[in-house]
Protein backbone atom coordinates (compact mmCIF):
# COMPACT_ATOMS: atom_id res chain seq x y z
CA UNK A 1 0.00 0.00 0.00
CA UNK A 2 1.72 3.73 -1.26
CA UNK A 3 1.75 6.54 1.31
CA UNK A 4 0.12 9.48 0.57
CA UNK A 5 2.71 12.63 0.94
CA UNK A 6 2.81 14.56 3.34
CA UNK A 7 3.37 18.26 2.97
CA UNK A 8 4.79 20.27 5.60
CA UNK A 9 5.10 23.56 6.30
CA UNK A 10 8.98 23.40 5.05
CA UNK A 11 7.80 21.99 1.54
CA UNK A 12 5.58 24.63 1.10
CA UNK A 13 7.60 27.00 1.37
CA UNK A 14 10.54 25.89 -1.00
CA UNK A 15 7.25 26.36 -3.15
CA UNK A 16 6.35 29.95 -2.88
CA UNK A 17 8.92 32.54 -4.58
CA UNK A 18 10.28 35.09 -1.78
CA UNK A 19 8.74 38.39 -1.69
CA UNK A 20 11.00 40.14 0.35
CA UNK A 21 14.18 40.56 1.88
CA UNK A 22 15.86 42.20 4.53
CA UNK A 23 18.70 44.61 3.32
CA UNK A 24 20.41 48.13 4.44
CA UNK A 25 17.95 51.16 4.46
CA UNK A 26 18.78 54.71 4.88
CA UNK A 27 17.71 54.40 8.59
CA UNK A 28 19.38 51.24 8.97
CA UNK A 29 17.97 47.30 8.19
CA UNK A 30 14.85 47.39 6.30
CA UNK A 31 12.50 45.02 4.29
CA UNK A 32 12.89 45.28 0.70
CA UNK A 33 10.21 43.74 -1.94
CA UNK A 34 12.21 41.01 -3.67
CA UNK A 35 9.86 40.85 -6.49
CA UNK A 36 6.75 43.29 -7.69
CA UNK A 37 3.99 42.93 -5.21
CA UNK A 38 0.28 43.81 -6.14
CA UNK A 39 -1.58 46.04 -4.25
CA UNK A 40 -4.47 44.82 -1.58
CA UNK A 41 -1.98 41.42 -0.75
CA UNK A 42 -1.43 40.47 3.00
CA UNK A 43 1.97 40.64 2.43
CA UNK A 44 3.99 39.95 6.45
CA UNK A 45 3.03 38.70 9.61
CA UNK A 46 4.18 40.33 12.49
CA UNK A 47 5.24 37.92 15.05
CA UNK A 48 5.72 37.66 18.81
CA UNK A 49 4.87 37.02 22.20
CA UNK A 50 1.47 38.39 22.64
CA UNK A 51 2.18 40.29 26.52
CA UNK A 52 -0.61 42.36 28.40
CA UNK A 53 -0.28 46.35 26.78
CA UNK A 54 0.61 47.25 30.62
CA UNK A 55 3.24 44.90 30.54
CA UNK A 56 4.76 46.21 27.07
CA UNK A 57 4.67 49.66 28.29
CA UNK A 58 6.91 48.70 31.34
CA UNK A 59 8.83 47.35 28.85
CA UNK A 60 9.04 50.21 26.80
CA UNK A 61 10.44 52.54 29.51
CA UNK A 62 13.18 49.96 29.38
CA UNK A 63 14.06 49.99 25.93
CA UNK A 64 12.28 52.82 24.09
CA UNK A 65 9.57 50.62 22.15
CA UNK A 66 11.59 48.31 20.63
CA UNK A 67 9.65 46.44 18.28
CA UNK A 68 6.41 46.45 20.24
CA UNK A 69 3.08 46.45 18.24
CA UNK A 70 0.25 47.67 20.50
CA UNK A 71 -2.94 45.52 19.29
CA UNK A 72 -5.02 47.27 21.43
CA UNK A 73 -5.74 48.27 25.36
CA UNK A 74 -5.46 44.78 26.24
CA UNK A 75 -2.73 42.96 24.39
CA UNK A 76 0.46 44.24 22.74
CA UNK A 77 2.80 41.60 20.38
CA UNK A 78 6.54 41.55 21.63
CA UNK A 79 7.92 41.50 18.17
CA UNK A 80 11.57 41.50 19.33
CA UNK A 81 12.50 38.17 18.14
CA UNK A 82 15.02 38.11 15.09
CA UNK A 83 12.80 35.35 13.19
CA UNK A 84 9.75 38.26 12.89
CA UNK A 85 10.87 39.61 9.92
CA UNK A 86 8.51 42.28 10.32
CA UNK A 87 9.92 44.17 13.00
CA UNK A 88 12.49 45.65 9.66
CA UNK A 89 9.52 47.29 8.22
CA UNK A 90 10.01 51.01 8.45
CA UNK A 91 8.19 53.89 9.03
CA UNK A 92 7.75 56.34 5.90
CA UNK A 93 5.10 59.31 6.14
CA UNK A 94 3.62 57.47 2.38
CA UNK A 95 3.70 54.21 3.30
CA UNK A 96 2.84 51.05 1.05
CA UNK A 97 1.47 48.84 3.38
CA UNK A 98 -0.82 48.86 6.94
CA UNK A 99 -1.42 46.83 9.46
CA UNK A 100 -4.61 45.03 10.27
CA UNK A 101 -6.03 42.50 12.53
CA UNK A 102 -7.11 39.11 10.60
CA UNK A 103 -7.98 36.47 12.79
CA UNK A 104 -6.40 37.08 16.09
CA UNK A 105 -2.86 37.99 13.99
CA UNK A 106 -1.49 41.20 13.18
CA UNK A 107 -1.27 41.63 9.17
CA UNK A 108 0.43 43.80 6.82
CA UNK A 109 -1.47 44.64 3.91
CA UNK A 110 0.12 46.61 0.73
CA UNK A 111 -2.23 49.48 -0.03
CA UNK A 112 -0.35 50.18 -3.56
CA UNK A 113 1.84 48.16 -5.73
CA UNK A 114 5.30 47.63 -4.35
CA UNK A 115 7.87 47.10 -7.10
CA UNK A 116 10.83 45.14 -6.64
CA UNK A 117 13.43 46.66 -5.13
CA UNK A 118 11.53 48.85 -2.89
CA UNK A 119 11.06 49.13 1.02
CA UNK A 120 8.31 47.80 2.42
CA UNK A 121 6.95 50.75 5.12
CA UNK A 122 4.75 51.70 7.22
CA UNK A 123 2.96 54.40 8.65
CA UNK A 124 3.98 54.11 12.65
CA UNK A 125 1.21 57.25 13.15
CA UNK A 126 1.77 60.70 15.06
CA UNK A 127 1.81 59.58 18.83
CA UNK A 128 5.15 57.05 17.82
CA UNK A 129 6.74 60.06 16.29
CA UNK A 130 6.11 62.48 18.80
CA UNK A 131 7.23 60.04 21.70
CA UNK A 132 10.07 58.09 19.71
CA UNK A 133 11.75 60.45 16.90
CA UNK A 134 11.61 63.89 19.22
CA UNK A 135 12.25 67.47 17.63
CA UNK A 136 14.40 66.25 14.58
CA UNK A 137 10.65 64.70 13.28
CA UNK A 138 10.70 61.83 11.10
CA UNK A 139 13.23 60.58 9.19
CA UNK A 140 11.84 58.61 6.29
CA UNK A 141 12.87 59.14 2.31
CA UNK A 142 9.62 61.76 2.55
CA UNK A 143 10.43 63.58 5.15
CA UNK A 144 14.06 63.85 3.86
CA UNK A 145 13.51 64.45 0.23
CA UNK A 146 11.05 67.51 2.09
CA UNK A 147 14.03 68.39 4.57
CA UNK A 148 16.88 69.18 1.79
CA UNK A 149 13.78 71.05 -0.72
CA UNK A 150 13.95 73.71 2.48
CA UNK A 151 17.58 73.67 3.15
CA UNK A 152 18.60 74.77 -1.09
CA UNK A 153 15.84 77.64 -0.44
Amino acid sequence: MAKAKVRTRKDKSKNKPTLYRVGRARTGLGLFAAADIPSGKLLIEYTGIRIPTRQAREIDKRRANKYLFEIDNRFTIDGSPRSNLARYVNHSCDPNTEAESNRGRLMFRTVRKIAKGEEITLDYGEEHMELYFGPGGCLCDVCATEKKKKKKR
